[in-house]
């Protein structure tokens, strides 16, 4: 992910219309050691050249977002970048987009009826036969509440790309479905926690008592990441925007903590699952207590 191939803005590959030269021969001149083609983006010249590389188009993410076609955010941070397709013609599908947010409104007491229906809470009679259920359900509802950061982020750019002025309390209904499962499940956490120490040892109390601690500063920075939105969306300031995104960094930090120590999972090096995790460590409890 770390590999720069441009060096002036971000590139992503796509089938946009070009011209293009035979190889060192471009009069439009060259990236490196590679060839500049001219961009011509539904029937309009844009200022931007794409690149060849190894066959392969490449036309930076600038040329698109200048024509409306695209809005992208870049974490230089992480090199992870953002695309968000629409725009010009396809406003009808933007706002398809914007709809994923639920236009149902309930109430908090109605989404927290309508969880608990749906997920273990209770904590009389906790047993150990319970624990790698909730550390599964657990899981789950981290990358639930990891996901709404996507959607804090597409409104940011439907706001700066086309102006599109979000509904906040669809947007605030969809994170609390995410975050209330916390909780409720708050005992529950607390039980396992316990259950994880006369089972396994001290040690592994005291990690899930730190997982539960990463979870309740998450959910409280992306409360904080909402009012910064709602901030930002009256002022336009760009102190505001950064507040928000520097909640919802902190968000990342917390839950990505959470998540490794729980499953091992480390979400900042996708597909490595580290073999530390409770679950690995209950998952070996369950194999010896069956052996024996």
């Amino acid at each position: 992910m770390k590999t720069k191939t441009m060096a002036a803005s971000l590139a992503v590959f796509l089938g946009v219309v070009g011209t293009a030269y035979a190889a060192g021969v471009s009069p439009y001149g060259q990236t490196g050691n590679f060839e500049n083609v001219l961009l011509t983006v539904d029937n309009k010249p844009t200022q931007e050249t794409g690149v060849l590389i190894n066959g392969q188009l490449y036309v930076p993410a600038k040329a698109l977002s200048d024509q409306r076609k695209l809005a992208y955010y870049y974490d230089k941070d992480s090199y992870n970048a953002y695309l968000f397709f629409g725009g010009g013609d396809n406003d009808k599908n933007v706002s398809a987009n914007v709809a994923m947010y639920t236009n149902n409104h309930k109430s908090r007491q109605q989404i927290e009826s309508e969880i608990m229906k749906g997920i273990p809470y209770e904590t009389n009679d906790y047993h150990s036969g319970m624990m790698m259920q909730d550390i599964n359900n657990i899981a789950g509802m981290i990358k639930g509440l990891l996901s709404t950061s996507d959607m804090i982020e597409y409104t940011i750019q439907m706001k700066l790309s086309q102006n599109v002025q979000p509904n906040m309390d669809t947007l605030r209904q969809q994170i609390l479905y995410r975050s209330i499962p916390f909780d409720i499940m708050e005992d529950r956490m607390n039980a396992l926690a316990n259950e994880l120490g006369r089972q396994l040892g001290s040690k592994e109390r005291r990690r899930m008592e730190d997982i539960i601690d990463d979870i309740q500063t998450a959910v409280k920075r992306k409360e904080k990441a909402l009012n910064a939105l709602d901030d930002w969306l009256d002022s336009s300031s760009k102190r505001d925007l950064e507040d928000v995104r520097d909640y919802e960094a902190d968000v990342k930090k917390y839950m990505y903590q959470a998540l490794l120590d729980l499953t091992g999972e480390d979400l900042k090096n996708p597909g490595k699952v580290k073999s530390d995790g409770l679950k690995q460590k209950v998952d070996k409890w369950i194999r010896d207590k069956s052996s024996k």
